[in-house]
Formats: structure tokens, C-alpha cells, sequence
């Protein structure tokens, strides 16, 4: 997929999500046995792996394949029943994360006609794939692949999971590719062909259903033209470089060359791996980021030169891997919410990076409508603990700033280095111009890349200023209220590891430049705004997110976009969505529409843009509700609703459903 993301994008909070074939059960158990795979038998150095992914990496969704999941199977699970793979990552991972898995059928044999699936070699549990998020998944769906159960390949299952409060889904599977069958001549190439089709056309079709989804897996291929139904619908994170330098379709899997050995005494004569790109992610919503971590895959040197323990003839045989399975992990970020979100109505806190910043010197908050931070123009400020901007990659930075009348060059927001800010939002008081800009190293020479604005800035008045660093096209751009204003090259990166600030930057090792004025709604993004995203976050309404969206005040249900999958206990639930003005100064509120899916004869309860249909109101952002009046019990319901100022309105969000208990 190679066009602009959503517009509103920016509405969607990030999932930061990993796909990894953990080779958990399959694979042999020394080097030199085929499929190698490292720690086989060691649920517990499994777990610590992906547990090093995630927290390295701060994921909130993985995904694994060839994991052992479940409880101890008596008469198939050999050994004494210790966890399994998937409970000693859960147990790894903590109490905030959950996961479901679903079973996956080895070939069948004359024992198993269906394929068996029990964990071998002492291991407990299923083999599978599994889901897991940083949150209470509340949803899943599961769709055996279409692979026939004499094909001689494993059938797995297509797992797709739902999370309280997310607006994406996750789905995960590991496909079976039958092209050594064609090649032995147990089918023709087509058949092959026809059967790996077949797979990708249910993972297409499960995803194509799905609002905003992530899907990975190891897809079992390195050709795209087999995965072009994916790449032709959604985008795939590692198919683009998002940095100079960084490179792009990475290898994900490592196979060493086991076919050269020595026939006595079994010994691995060939230090070599073969590499191929067998795992992938893909969104619905475009990437910020994307890398396979091809450290984690083993990639040992097995000869005796190197090993001299590792082969047949040593008692006890010792082989030292240096990474946990014959995959590496991939993982990206999705385009998505603000990493840093202040609104300034009294406290600098907000975001997916859970910083608070710590206002200092002259400093107020002021009581205007949608709240905003006051400066001096002297010393006030706000400071983070740390960095927020990795100014060598792409971001977005945005604020609504006013700026008093005769101030002088005044900055809005700046991320420190040691001696000058890597990147600087400003007002240039010679010129009366916005500015953004970028210094091209950190150093006390003012050599600064500028993004200028064509026109003169207004002071006293509030204005959007939006700041885009686009790291693979080497460019800066300023918005002013949404609208293109000034661009420049930046072809230089250095990474300022200072504390991000409001009210100030830093030049020749001094801070500089105090705000006179107020700011609000502070925000950065990890990702580049386009010009259409720019625009709809400055000016347009978005429609309400399923985030913050509920059925009842205190209900389970949530915004269940698929069918009527949450119930309510009341006959009279309050409508609950979370909506947002581009000027936080603004009142806003939602207009809903509720409809019988159980009998669409009956009157509609709610109807969108009806006087009846208007929610309270917020002020800039907020959660607004609605009760409606009373329901039939036993009966399922659809919902959905859109932003509006009283002027104008957003788009219709996606329709939720719930279903009322039965008296």
C-alpha cells in the first residue's frame, strides 16, 4: 500500500507491536539436527527473550508462533508438567499484559489421523500461536486455514484479538508453504500455489472486516508476489527504510549449512547461514518504524574449531547458541496518538510516554477557557526528566501558542542537547516569523536548518504551529494553523538526549529565549505528519474514537464493532465516547444514533442530529454521554456517533453494538 495514511490518523493511540516464531516446539535439539532451534526445551529462556523484546523496545502487542500454550496434557505432555512456554512469558511479562492462543495440527500420521498438536520432547501444553497486549483483551476470533489434512503440512489458525479501550485489533498466523512438495512432486506447483493462496486469502479476509488492525506472522515466503493481496490493502512495516541508513526488508530467518558434515563424527563442517525473509507485519494504518532484530536470532559458528565440545563424540555434548530461535523478531510502531500530550489546563502530563513535565521560574496557569500555561518571558519554563524526540528519526511537533504583544525571538518548545537544541519551535521577533529548525550538530556555531514562515506571525492571537521532521526525506516543515508555511533540507542528524521543554531552548550551553506568553495543548509524535494530517489535526473535527467508547457508564461491553458481543444490565445505558476539538479553547460534543439490530421494524431509540440525540458538552476534549431511553430487553443494539462544535461536524464513527440482558 503505498498511499497516505488515514488523515486522522493522529486519533489512533499506537500499537507498538512484535511477530516472532519463537520455534518453541518444532526444530531439533543440537546443531547439525535440522531447524536448530536454541533453548528448545527451556520455557523459562523463552520467556526472558521475548520479555528483553518487549521491554527494549517498549511494546504493548506481540505475537508469537511455534509457542507451547496451556496446561499440562497427562498421556501426551511427557516430563513433570511445569508452566508452559506462553505462562512463563505471561508470568515474565506481568499482570497488566493478557494473551490468547489457538492450536495448531502437525501433519497427520496413522496415530493422529487430524495431525496431533501436544507439546513433544517434556514440554506442557499445545503448540500454537498466541496473542498478547498491555491490556484485558475482551474479544478474539479464531479460523482454521484452509490446509488439507493430508497435505503434509501443519494446519494453524488465524488468531485475531480485541483489547479493552484499543481502537486496533491484533491477528497473527503461521502459514504452510508447499512448494518442496511441488517440488517432490507430491502436487503440481499450482496446487502449491493454490493452497498457500488460499491462507493469505482468509488472513486478507479477516483483516479486510477489522476497522484498524495489525497483522503478523511468519508468512513462510520471500516472495511478495505471494503476499501481494496483504501489500495491495494494508501497508507492511519493513518494506521502507524510515532513516538514512536504515535498511529496509531485512533477513528474519537464519538456517545453518547442516548438510556439511563430517560423516564420523557428526561434526558441523560449515560455519554459514543461509537467510531469507519469511516473518511480517502489516496495518491498516502506516508505520513510524520498523526493524528485525536479527541479533536474536542464533547465528553461532558450530564447527570444532570454534566448538570443539559441540559435536557427537563430546559427553556431555556442549553447544553455545547465540540467540533463542532460528527467527529474529520484527517489530514496528504504527502511526498513531501523541508519545507527549499536555493540554496546560493545570498539570504538563499526558501521552504514551507517560512524562510530566515540571514547570519552573516565572510561571501561572491560566483560567481562559480550555486552560493554557502562562510564561514570564524571563525564566518560566517546563521541563521533562528526559528526552522525547529522538531528533535523528522522524517526528512531529505541535502547540497553539500566543505570544505578548512587543515580545522578543521567544521559543515555544525545544529538545536539549549538550549544547545548543536539536529541534526549536520559535517566534523570530526581526522578521516577526514563525520558525522551526534543526541545528545541523551540537555545537556553539548557529548553524541551524530553518523552516520559515512566508508571512508574518500575529502576536496576541492563538495559533496552531505544527513542526514535521521528516527523517528519509531529509526535510523540515512548518504549519501555521494547518497550512503549509515554509519548508527546508536538514541532510544532517545528531541525537539531542536533553530534557524536552516548553518556554525555552538552549544555545552555546546557555538557556535561551524565554516564552512571553501562553501555550497549550503541547504535543509530539513519533512519525511525520503529511500535509493532510497536518491540516485535519489544525482545523477539522475527527469523529469519536472507540478508545473511550461504552455502552454504560459502568458496563464490560465497550464498543464491540463486529456484532453484538458486549451485554448490558441496564435498559437505559449511557452512551459514552471521548471527543476532541482542534482548538482546545472550543466546546464540543457528540451527537449519537442508536438503532434495534434485533428488529429494525421497531422505532429508532436515537437518532443522529435529532435534538434528542446531543450529549453534554467539553470544553477543547473531553468524555461526553448519553442515556438513552428505554431499551427491550433481550434485544441487540448498534450505535455510533461524530463530533460537532454546533457549526460543523466530524465523520460518523464506526458503528459499535452491544445487546441488553434478558429480564
Amino acid at each position: 500500500m503505498t498511499g497516505p495514511p488515514a488523515t486522522d490518523a493522529h486519533t489512533r493511540p499506537s500499537v507498538r507491536a512484535m511477530t516472532w516464531n519463537i520455534c518453541g516446539e518444532a526444530g531439533g535439539g543440537t546443531p547439525g539436527t535440522g531447524a536448530y532451534c536454541p533453548d528448545r526445551n527451556d520455557p523459562r529462556a523463552k520467556a526472558a527473550a521475548v520479555a528483553e523484546v518487549v521491554r527494549a523496545r517498549d511494546l504493548n502487542a506481540v505475537m508469537l508462533q511455534e509457542v507451547c500454550s496451556g496446561p499440562f496434557v497427562p498421556g501426551l505432555n511427557s516430563g513433570s508438567g511445569a508452566p508452559s512456554q506462553l505462562d512463563e512469558i505471561a508470568a515474565e511479562l506481568g499482570p497488566e499484559w493478557s494473551f490468547r492462543w489457538a492450536e495448531v495440527w502437525r501433519p497427520a500420521t496413522t496415530a493422529f489421523p487430524q495431525g496431533s498438536s501436544y507439546c513433544r520432547g517434556g514440554l506442557t501444553g499445545t503448540l500454537s500461536v498466541a496473542v498478547g497486549v498491555k491490556g484485558r483483551i475482551d474479544w478474539q476470533r479464531i479460523r482454521t486455514m484452509p490446509v488439507p489434512v493430508d497435505a503434509g503440512q501443519s494446519r494453524t489458525q488465524a488468531l485475531c484479538v480485541g483489547a479493552a479501550g484499543w481502537e486496533s485489533h491484533l491477528c497473527t498466523a503461521h502459514v504452510a508453504n508447499f512448494d518442496a512438495a511441488a517440488r517432490q512432486g507430491r502436487m503440481t506447483q499450482a496446487e502449491a500455489d493454490g493452497l498457500y493462496a488460499d491462507q493469505i486469502g482468509v488472513i486478507r479476509e479477516t483483516a479486510a472486516g477489522l476497522p484498524s488492525v495489525v497483522v503478523g506472522g511468519d508468512f513462510n515466503t520471500r516472495l511478495r508476489t505471494k503476499l501481494q493481496p496483504l501489500y495491495d490493502t494494508l501497508y507492511e512495516c519493513d518494506e521502507r527504510s524510515y532513516f538514512p541508513g536504515d535498511a529496509a526488508a531485512e533477513p528474519t530467518h537464519f538456517s545453518p549449512a547442516t548438510g556439511s558434515t563430517d560423516p564420523v563424527t557428526g561434526a558441523i563442517t560449515d560455519s554459514r547461514y543461509g537467510t531469507a525473509r519469511l516473518d511480517y507485519l502489516f496495518s491498516t494504518e502506516a508505520f513510524s518504524g520498523c526493524d528485525s532484530w536479527t541479533e536474536k536470532a542464533d547465528q553461532a559458528d558450530y564447527t570444532p574449531a570454534a566448538q570443539p565440545a559441540c559435536d557427537n563424540v563430546t559427553t556431555p555434548r556442549v553447544c553455545v547458541p547465540t540467540g533463542t530461535s532460528d527467527h529474529a523478531p520484527v517489530y514496528g510502531s504504527t502511526q498513531g496518538g501523541p508519545a507527549l500530550d499536555w493540554r496546560m489546563d493545570g498539570t504538563a502530563s499526558g501521552g504514551s510516554r507517560g512524562l510530566t513535565g515540571t514547570p519552573s521560574g516565572g510561571f501561572s496557569w491560566s483560567t481562559e477557557p480550555g486552560g493554557a500555561l502562562e510564561l514570564d518571558g524571563v525564566s518560566g519554563a517546563v521541563t521533562t526528566p528526559g528526552p522525547v524526540l529522538d531528533t535523528r528519526r522522524s517526528f512531529t511537533v505541535s502547540a497553539w501558542a500566543k505570544a505578548d504583544p512587543g515580545t522578543g525571538t521567544a521559543a515555544v518548545l525545544a529538545q536539549d542537547g549538550e549544547v545548543i537544541s536539536g529541534a526549536m519551535l520559535w517566534y523570530n521577533a526581526p522578521d516577526r516569523t514563525w520558525r522551526f529548525g534543526m541545528p545541523r550538530a551540537d555545537g556553539p556555531e548557529w548553524n541551524v536548518d530553518q523552516a520559515i514562515s512566508r508571512t508574518q506571525a500575529a502576536t496576541g492571537v492563538w495559533t496552531r504551529l505544527t513542526g514535521v521532521h521528516d527523517a528519509e526525506a531529509e526535510t523540515l516543515t512548518l504549519y501555521v494553523d494547518g497550512a503549509p508555511a515554509g519548508t527546508a533540507p536538514h541532510t544532517t542528524t545528531w541525537a539531542a538526549n536533553g530534557p524536552f521543554v516548553v518556554g525555552r531552548d538552549l544555545v552555546k550551553g546557555r538557556q535561551n529565549a524565554f516564552w512571553d506568553g501562553r501555550v497549550r495543548s503541547v504535543e509530539t509524535y513519533d512519525h511525520p505528519m503529511t500535509a493532510a494530517q497536518a491540516l485535519t489535526h489544525a482545523r477539522t473535527l475527527t469523529a469519536p474514537t472507540a478508545r473511550a467508547a461504552q455502552p454504560s457508564a459502568t458496563g464490560p461491553a465497550g464498543c464491540q464493532a463486529l456484532g453484538g458481543y458486549g451485554t448490558v444490565s441496564s435498559r437505559t445505558p449511557t452512551l459514552t465516547v471521548h471527543v476532541a476539538h482542534p482548538d482546545p479553547s472550543k466546546q464540543v460534543w457528540a451527537e449519537f444514533g442508536l438503532w434495534d439490530n434485533t428488529d429494525p421494524t421497531r422505532p429508532q431509540p436515537v437518532a443522529l442530529g435529532t435534538p434528542g440525540s446531543a450529549s453534554g458538552k467539553a470544553v477543547g476534549r473531553g468524555t461526553v454521554t448519553l442515556t438513552v431511553p428505554p431499551l427491550v430487553d433481550g434485544h441487540a443494539y448498534g450505535w455510533r456517533a461524530r463530533t460537532t462544535d454546533g457549526t460543523t461536524a466530524s465523520a460518523i464513527s464506526t458503528n459499535c453494538h452491544f445487546r441488553v440482558a434478558a429480564g
